[in-house]
């Protein structure tokens, strides 16, 4: 969730200033996580786009946090003098009001002055890059390719890692890119019935057929009153096998009632 939330930030203009984004339902995402990292956020939309966080507060299981950014967001507007009407909303929590009011500093800046880039921010970026680095390699991998990156000398032990192990993510980084920004803006489509269906019919065939810990690859329904099953055991992978059945063969109502529905299915 952390790194949909991260993409949706950057939409939104944190640093910010996405129109599209429905910003009470961002809000909503970030109470969610209870992170601090992400709560910190919510002074600056709230300053920059005026949510309805009346709204906000009766759809949020969060309440005594939103409360407790809400009181901070007030104070931080009084001392800034600025001229917003906030909800009377407050709650407990165990956020730090510093961390809220140099957030809210630095995002006010970056949206105001961004042709200036300050220490922290460089500090920023560095953490984000960490982050980012860190989810993705070792701390021995993080050392040597800073070390690469400053063009400072490593040893021959290093060396040899690099190469045989984290050259080899780079280069998957680098040619996975197209194919990696396709797949971040697909949502994945869940589908229960589906996939109880497929578990159902497995249970099925393991108890009819005497077959052990099987994993359906495809099935179909054909002539009305067949259905054909590809599938594989789980402890022979690599050997497929294929079965035709005649639906009366199938007791389970179940079974066939999820069958009027999906004819057929290929879970490849």
């Amino acid at each position: 969730m952390g790194r949909i939330l991260e993409k949706r930030l950057a939409e939104a203009g944190y640093r910010l200033l996405g129109g599209t984004e429905n910003k009470e339902e961002l809000i909503l995402d970030l109470l969610k996580t209870k992170d601090a990292r992400y709560l910190k956020a919510i002074p600056f939309l709230i300053y920059q786009y005026n949510p309805d966080l009346d709204w906000i507060y009766q759809k949020t299981l969060q309440k005594g946090i939103l409360g407790q950014i809400i009181s901070f967001t007030k104070t931080i507007f009084a001392e800034k003098n600025i001229n917003k009407q906030l909800p009377n909303i407050s709650g407990k929590g165990d956020l730090n009001y510093e961390e809220f009011k140099q957030e809210f500093d630095l995002q006010r800046y970056n949206t105001e002055k961004p042709q200036l880039m300050t220490e922290k921010q460089k500090a920023y970026a560095e953490r984000d890059l960490q982050m980012w680095l860190s989810q993705l390699f070792t701390k021995k991998e993080r050392q040597i390719m800073k070390r690469i990156l400053n063009e400072k000398p490593v040893s021959k032990t290093d060396y040899e890692y690099y190469s045989r192990k984290t050259k080899k993510k780079l280069s998957g980084i680098i040619n996975i890119q197209d194919f990696a920004k396709t797949l971040y803006t697909k949502s994945p489509r869940y589908d229960q019935e589906l996939f109880r269906l497929k578990k159902l019919l497995e249970q099925w065939l393991e108890e009819s057929e005497k077959y052990k810990e099987i994993n359906i690859q495809r099935f179909s329904v054909f002539d009305e009153d067949k259905i054909f099953i590809y599938f594989e055991q789980k402890l022979e992978p690599g050997q497929n096998c294929g079965t035709s059945k005649n639906l009366e063969e199938i007791k389970n109502q179940e079974i066939l009632k999820l069958l009027e529905k999906y004819r057929e299915q290929d879970f490849d």
